[in-house]
């Protein structure tokens, strides 16, 4: 799937995606610092993968761990600091919602700490109830 805007591309297509891209900025990222490249191949290449391009530059990108029918988790959601303020994470994330038979899943999930105004805008909320989702949390796992 591909949808364009201006001058830029969200694509779903995975040979279209620069893993230094993504791994140099999930490395440095709050979430996932210090993380390796195998396991940013290993997770893209198990999830369905929406790559933010200018041109042939690839400046954000978005997964889905989803099972393709009920349920999907939100993750590495991310537009590099150059192209920021221009609403392309809204977009990258609209994108997301729009894609084929999303509309149907049962619960779409994501976990944030800086862009929780965003996706409130796009229809997410908290839960309803806190006690209906419990986690292992290993937020340092990378830097080990």
């Amino acid at each position: 799937m591909e949808w364009t805007k201006e001058d830029f591309l969200v694509s779903t297509d995975n040979a279209r995606l620069q893993l230094g891209v993504i791994h140099d900025y999930l490395t440095r990222s709050t979430w996932a610092a210090g993380i390796d490249e195998a396991t940013v191949r290993n997770a893209v290449g198990n999830s369905l993968n929406f790559g933010l391009y200018d041109g042939g530059r690839q400046i954000g990108y978005a997964r889905l761990i989803t099972d393709y029918a009920t349920f999907a988790y939100m993750a590495d959601v991310f537009v590099i600091e150059t192209y920021r303020g221009r609403g392309l994470g809204r977009w990258l994330v609209e994108c997301m919602l729009d894609y084929p038979g999303i509309e149907r899943y049962r619960r779409l999930l994501l976990a944030t700490t800086t862009a929780a105004w965003l996706y409130e805008k796009l229809g997410f909320s908290k839960p309803d109830n806190p006690d209906l989702f419990w986690q292992v949390n290993r937020p340092d796992i990378y830097r080990k």
